[in-house]
């Protein structure tokens, strides 16, 4: 006889991106979860399309990385059009299209409708024998100290009935307009511009060459762009300036559309069909004042709300739930610090305000009447910000740091780093725009090329990096040699979680062929020769140099650069209960 399911241990509200990758990765963690959605259905419409680099590697760590990319398209080029409508005036990159390093092996963004990247995180969350549960509302909670009270209304029955689930936790993905926020009284702060506004539309086009970003217009009236997504012909419509349309467009009559499209555009040879979604935005700049209060958090648009501008916002909302989902997993186990949870919201709100800050410069280049942009910051997101007029590249570009790959958390509390001392205003550049050494805090970077000792083969870093648990880099020095205390305090740790199951995973890694003697009993669960030096480079660490242990978290980040077991014990006495020589 089947074994009766566990009742969840957390409660995620919505469905959306956010949603979806709190509970696909609490499942990887084997924690018991359900995910409600109060639509009766899943949402239609390419919406959040761009798929960042940083966002990439987290897919890859869900093991979906080869379905995303098989629906995917790189992101086109953008042709910008002459007055006349059909005159191509100019061709350019939105984002440069960078080639793939030993650091970094996916560098470029990608198209990729929401509702497609959706379907994938459910497909891959039914893995584990979760569904979201659609036309089921959250409407009430209550919490204490032990768990939190759910009142969830059922949508979908003849008769309206509710139910009462007791939770350990809830997790609010639930969008702006959400209980969740609203129940727990947080401040959204920021400012709702009611002067401008773009219209966003998905339908297919006929007779429009579909591997080109097409737009027409400029910053001066209003710009129209098409933004080509899967499958052809099928395109992202959207209007950007004065949007002051007859009410028909806004309830989706396709004619009273192609006349606005004629009309702004001057062309007459484009048809218009199969509208599937239309809305009108609105700038709505906002977050809220805390991510969390007590056993209940918000992630995605719950907790903050921006500009489409710069492709962040979607993923933003998965970096939230991807930095929650661990921490909640160690407290499901009993395993957490007293203070864990409480540095989801400590870490997650610089980024978010960065991230606002930087869409809106960004917004604020393509708006007519707008200002902004042009800061110090400008070219590092719009490399092209000072040149021009018009909607080719001075609006119309975007810089590295967009790709979110410098985003980090040097500023947290939970981080250590024994190597460099942190600095005042590490929490202004969440976005890594001043660059530097490599620090804990930051994005692990990978490296291929390593030759696993044990199995003889080649992989890479980033394919050994576990999602359910930390990674520990034991750089040995030149001469291979160890500190043996560094692996007796890893074995301690593991001891904690009284399982089969470890929470860290020892990487000892070589400049070249580990010493002779030690061939035959590695000191660790893997050994890597790093043959070409990327691991040794990529870390910062020199083979003549100190020996450092770097220790990446399950969200991929780096949680500590320590020189030994005592620099170890302080980083775990901040993520784990209690360091094991008090136990």
């Amino acid at each position: 006889m089947a074994s009766a399911p566990q009742p969840p241990s957390v409660l995620v509200v919505g469905a959306g991106p956010a949603g979806l990758v709190a509970a696909l990765s609490l499942a990887q963690h084997g924690v018991p979860v359900r995910i409600i959605e109060k639509r009766t259905t899943h949402q239609i419409g390419a919406r959040g399309q761009t798929l960042q680099p940083r966002t990439l590697e987290i897919f890859a760590k869900f093991g979906l990385l080869d379905n995303i990319l098989d629906k995917s398209a790189p992101m086109p080029k953008m042709r910008g059009y002459a007055p006349n409508g059909r005159d191509i005036a100019k061709e350019w990159d939105f984002f440069e299209v960078l080639k793939p390093s030993p650091g970094t092996p996916y560098p470029n963004p990608v198209i990729l409708p929401q509702d497609i990247t959706e379907g994938v995180l459910r497909d891959h969350l039914q893995k584990y024998g979760i569904q979201p549960e659609f036309g089921k509302e959250l409407v009430g909670f209550q919490q204490d100290d032990d768990g939190v009270t759910a009142q969830i209304l059922s949508l979908e029955k003849e008769e309206d009935s509710e139910e009462t689930l007791r939770v350990g936790w809830l997790v609010g993905a639930d969008g702006a307009k959400g209980i969740v926020r609203k129940t727990l009284s947080l401040a959204f702060l920021g400012e709702t511009r009611e002067g401008e506004g773009a219209l966003i539309a998905d339908m297919k086009i006929k007779h429009l060459e579909h591997g080109f970003w097409h737009q027409w217009g400029d910053r001066s009236t209003a710009s129209v762009n098409f933004l080509p997504v899967s499958p052809a012909p099928r395109f992202q419509l959207i209007v950007i300036g004065h949007v002051d349309f007859p009410d028909a467009v806004w309830e989706g009559d396709l004619t009273a559309l192609q006349e606005v499209f004629n009309a702004r555009t001057g062309r007459d040879d484009l048809k218009f069909e199969d509208l599937t979604w239309i809305s009108r935005w609105k700038p709505n700049i906002r977050m809220a004042e805390s991510f969390s209060v007590g056993r209940v958090f918000i992630a995605g648009d719950a907790a903050h709300v921006h500009s489409f501008t710069g492709g962040q916002g979607l993923n933003s909302s998965i970096q939230d739930a991807y930095n929650l989902s661990w921490k909640l997993a160690l407290a499901h186990k009993k395993l957490a610090s007293p203070s864990l949870l409480s540095t989801y919201s400590y870490e997650r709100l610089p980024v978010i305000a960065e991230m606002l800050s930087v869409s809106t410069r960004l917004l604020n280049l393509n708006v007519p009447g707008a200002t902004g942009g042009t800061d110090s910051l400008a070219p590092a997101i719009a490399p092209h910000a000072a040149e021009g007029t018009g909607a080719t590249p001075k609006a119309w570009t975007r810089g590295p740091h967009l790709r979110q790959l410098g985003v980090n958390y040097r500023w947290s509390t939970i981080v250590v780093d024994e190597r460099t001392q942190a600095v005042e205003g590490d929490i202004d550049d969440a976005y890594g725009l001043k660059g530097g050494i490599l620090r804990a805090g930051d994005r692990a970077p990978d490296a291929p090329g390593l030759l696993d000792v044990q199995k003889e083969i080649t992989i890479t870093l980033h394919g050994e990096f576990s999602p359910t648990l930390h990674t520990a880099l034991i750089f040995a020095q030149q001469d291979g040699s160890i500190n043996p205390d560094i692996l007796r305090a890893f074995d301690s740790y593991n001891a904690l979680a009284h399982t089969n199951s470890p929470l860290v995973q020892a990487i000892v890694l070589y400049p070249s062929a580990p010493p002779s003697h030690s061939r035959g009993n590695l000191p660790a669960s893997k050994a890597l020769v790093d043959r070409d030096g990327h691991a040794y480079g990529g870390y910062a660490i020199g083979a003549d140099g100190p020996a450092y242990v770097v220790i990446v978290r399950p969200d991929g980040v780096v949680g500590a650069i320590v020189a030994g077991a005592d620099g170890i014990e302080r980083y775990f006495s901040g993520v784990l209960r209690a360091p094991p020589s008090t136990l």
